[in-house]
């Protein structure tokens, strides 16, 4: 018995010596990753050199997809800010005016006053920020718009720019390759100040030219300013890079679905299977998307504003009852005025969009095809001008794939059903947000 109890220590003392982890083998993973940018920007400096007031002088600046991200399958689209902030320099001492030995970027701002902070040795320049207009335009130099409303010269204040100030006054920009829009260009146009005692008699005139809303009096320059070298540095900084899917964006969506009298009860339950699981796909939420519905036979109907709640959605889908002939030109307008900004139910900085289902053409409010395709076009043109990305999911063998592609954004917004029972899968392609 005493041999045995002695063995049980030794074994005990042997396995306290065991360290407690120990490794038998590695594998390793090797991580890599390539990152680029995702905007090709000219960097070059813009430069008006010596100005005199109330001259207006125009510069312009280009801002397109790089091409690595024009190459890479898996991302569509990017938004965009170009944001003011101070400009610094590197004073040289005793000159009068100051002169500089180089110029730098702020390297960030005071959390408690938004107050921008200069590299050590550094001063802010006199701003130019606020003479500055941001306008996209054409390639023929006018103002298009199609991004953002711009802002005029005259904005902000002329001392005291803080980082509100700079998210007060900065304007987006949006490309998409699936919209074939993979570069903007902006005009930067400034209106030079005049000086306090110095101005002419039409500086209210000039101003107002540019900005009707500004108050002259506020953006005149003191005198000690006269002879100074004034800056503003532009940041264009991306915000946003969505993926084709539309799962993986917050929208504001509207359904259009067509309840014609040509689909059947069988077909009209697959119809509302796969919108549902549409609905699921793009997972409406508060602060993500919301969805609305449209929908048309004989008239169009609007069958619910926008919602965040999946089931509300889902209920709006189950009520539809087919029925009657296509009147695809008012399911469209409802769902583009249900879109419009200035409705409550719409969030005028979240992106637009429309889904269209149908089986067949338009044949109504005319009664006549060719009239009703082209009023049909008139109001998918009138929702695209306004902003509204338009998909359409053409369902069977009686469609006019053709037609349907002059309604949806571009022929990228296009996709086909084979029929009914397929329509899901079509639409799961739509929604697809891949990781």
């Amino acid at each position: 018995m005493k041999k045995a109890l002695l063995s049980l220590s030794a074994l005990a003392l042997a396995v306290a010596s065991v360290p407690m982890f120990a490794a038998f083998e590695a594998h390793v993973i090797n991580v890599t990753a390539r990152i680029e940018n995702a905007l090709a920007v000219n960097t070059e400096p813009i430069q008006f050199g010596t100005v005199f007031p109330q001259e207006k002088l125009d510069k312009f600046i280009s801002i397109a997809l790089s091409q690595s991200f024009v190459d890479e399958g898996r991302v569509d689209d990017i938004d965009y800010m170009i944001r003011q902030k101070p400009k610094c320099g590197l004073p040289i001492a005793n000159t009068d005016p100051v002169q500089y030995e180089g110029y730098a970027a702020v390297i960030g701002h005071n959390k408690d006053t938004g107050v921008f902070i200069c590299p050590d040795g550094y001063v802010p320049l006199p701003l130019l920020c606020p003479y500055l207009s941001k306008h996209e335009v054409s390639p023929d130099g006018l103002v298009t718009e199609n991004d953002s409303q711009g802002i005029p010269a005259f904005h902000g204040v002329i001392d005291g720019w803080t980082l509100q100030t700079t998210l007060d006054t900065q304007v987006t920009g949006h490309l998409a390759k699936s919209q074939e829009d993979t570069g903007d260009r902006w005009l930067i146009d400034l209106k030079t100040p005049c000086f306090e005692g110095q101005c002419a008699q039409d500086w209210a005139d000039f101003v107002h030219d540019a900005n009707p809303s500004a108050t002259p009096t506020e953006y005149i320059q003191p005198s000690s300013n006269e002879h100074q070298i004034f800056g503003c540095d532009l940041w264009i900084e991306v915000f946003g890079i969505s993926l084709p899917g539309l799962g993986c964006k917050t929208l504001d969506m509207m359904l259009v679905i067509d309840r014609s009298g040509s689909i059947d009860s069988t077909e009209l339950g697959d119809l509302k299977t796969a919108a549902k699981a549409f609905v699921t796909a793009v997972n409406p939420s508060t602060a993500g998307t919301h969805v609305g519905q449209s929908s048309f036979s004989d008239t169009g109907t609007l069958d619910l504003h926008l919602s965040d709640a999946t089931s509300t959605i889902n209920a709006a889908i189950d009520a539809l009852v087919n029925g009657g002939f296509t009147n695809l030109k008012e399911g469209i307008e409802l769902a583009t005025g249900e879109l419009d900004s200035a409705d409550p139910h719409e969030r005028p900085a979240v992106p637009d969009v429309m889904v269209i289902m149908t089986d067949g053409n338009p044949n109504r409010p005319n009664g006549d095809v060719t009239l009703d395709k082209a009023a049909a076009k008139t109001a998918a043109d009138a929702a695209k001008a306004a902003g509204v990305e338009i998909y359409v999911v053409g369902i069977g063998g009686d469609v006019d794939a053709t037609y349907l592609k002059t309604i949806a954004t571009n022929d990228a917004h296009y996709f086909s059903a084979a029929d009914f029972a397929t329509l899901q899968a079509e639409l799961e392609k739509l929604a697809s947000c891949p990781e």
